[in-house]
């Protein structure tokens, strides 16, 4: 049996493996970037061996949830695939690859037009996150009813949007999904906005802040609560992240009580004549930045977008499947995307969500073991199991049909 590579193609990172060897996925940004004052150019995973991570010029292939930049996007795909796949030349393999929803006729073709021509892969399937990442949650739950009949909703919350987006017998209810303009991107925008204000201009730092945004970032569970704790003299939630060095400290890390207490005694001693000033090491204070930047997924209009929260749109998407399903899709919601992964966020959406729901409903509420993997992790359950032999599109059959070969997608 031929292995079958699979692509989870975010806006922020891909991730990337083979079916054979599901435990073990390559995940990498989905950008190249380019140092201040350097000509030379990171591409994907090289990314990852950066040692200075501060002031990147970034391109992203992906703008807004599709792909626009289809020269870059099969570059990085394919430096990562040479590593992959060992000498393995890919037309001994196939392809799994996510698309966005609602996709266009046009990017998809496009997709397929660079997995067979420009990639060479023998085969293809096409596939929206959210039934794949279905598979992966019912394979670990199987008992449930609504994993039996495929259904669920799915809360894709990504890096370019956050989309609720129920599923049924494993196929996406396109007329029932609905979207929120707000996604891991735009939140670590609002961060670099806030903290720039209050305490170091970050505004050209959009790669290290997400690190920073995903390291301390959390959802209140009560944020009045929290924002008169935030405005104490002693806040609970003040933290202070020492900012990388670029030499030895790649990401900075949050600085520590024995750490800060080092540094005001050597100051103090530097100050009294006790030896040399110590080189100052550039600090980010962040307090109610932490629960305030999440908070705009559940009330939007806090930012001035006339939107509604995370709980409206997913009471919505499923009011807008057909009433017979309403039960299922309560009793399954699985939370996926890195979003996903800030603490407190299954609890919160809970808690806002349930006076939406009939009282007869139940209601429950899955976090994904690896919310940023779980697409990933369903896809390579599909590529393992002969139903990808029947959902690919061979080259012989794309050659001598076009388009119309991935008309089975959509039956």
């Amino acid at each position: 049996m031929q292995d079958v590579v699979v692509i989870d193609l975010g806006g922020g990172s891909v991730k990337m493996g083979s079916a054979r060897r599901p435990d073990n996925p390559k995940v990498f940004p989905n950008a190249s970037a380019k140092q201040k004052g350097e000509r030379g150019t990171f591409l994907g995973e090289a990314m990852l061996g950066m040692k200075d991570v501060g002031v990147l010029a970034l391109r992203r292939p992906v703008d807004r949830g599709f792909v626009v930049g289809w020269d870059l996007q099969r570059e990085i795909l394919a430096r990562a695939l040479k590593s992959l796949l060992g000498g393995v030349p890919p037309a001994s393999c196939g392809l799994v690859l996510t698309e966005p929803y609602h996709n266009l006729p046009a990017l998809r073709e496009a997709a397929v037009r660079m997995a067979f021509a420009e990639l060479g892969f023998s085969s293809v399937y096409l596939s929206t996150p959210a039934p794949l990442s279905l598979r992966a949650h019912a394979a670990r739950h199987p008992e449930l009813p609504a994993s039996q009949a495929g259904c669920g909703l799915v809360v894709d919350a990504g890096f370019s949007f956050t989309h609720a987006v129920p599923v049924f017998d494993w196929r996406v209810l396109p007329a029932a999904v609905r979207r929120i303009d707000l996604g891991g991107k735009a939140l670590t925008n609002f961060m670099k906005e806030l903290v720039s204000y209050r305490s170091i201009n970050m505004m050209d730092e959009a790669y290290l802040l997400e690190h920073v945004k995903e390291q301390l970032c959390f959802v209140s569970q009560d944020v009045r609560a929290d924002l008169a704790a935030a405005r104490t003299r002693r806040s609970p939630h003040r933290r202070e992240y020492v900012l990388p060095d670029g030499l030895t400290d790649t990401w900075g890390h949050v600085r520590t009580e024995e750490e800060a207490a080092a540094a005001a005694a050597a100051a103090q001693q530097a100050a009294r004549g006790g030896g040399p000033p110590l080189p100052k090491q550039p600090v980010l204070v962040v307090n109610n930045e932490r629960f305030m930047v999440p908070e705009a997924l559940f009330h939007p209009s806090d930012i001035g977008m006339e939107e509604a929260g995370l709980a409206e749109a997913i009471a919505a998407a499923v009011q807008a499947a057909h009433p017979h399903l309403h039960s299922l899709l309560y009793s399954n919601v699985l939370l996926t995307g890195g979003t996903a992964r800030c603490p407190g966020f299954r609890e919160r959406l809970l808690k806002e969500l349930r006076p939406l729901v009939p009282d007869d409903y139940e209601l429950n509420i899955f976090l994904a073991d690896d919310p940023a993997l779980c697409a990933w992790q369903g896809a390579a359950l599909l590529a393992a199991s002969p139903l990808y032999s029947q959902l690919a599109v061979t080259q012989k059959e794309w050659r001598s049909r076009g388009a119309a070969a991935l008309a089975k997608w959509d039956q």
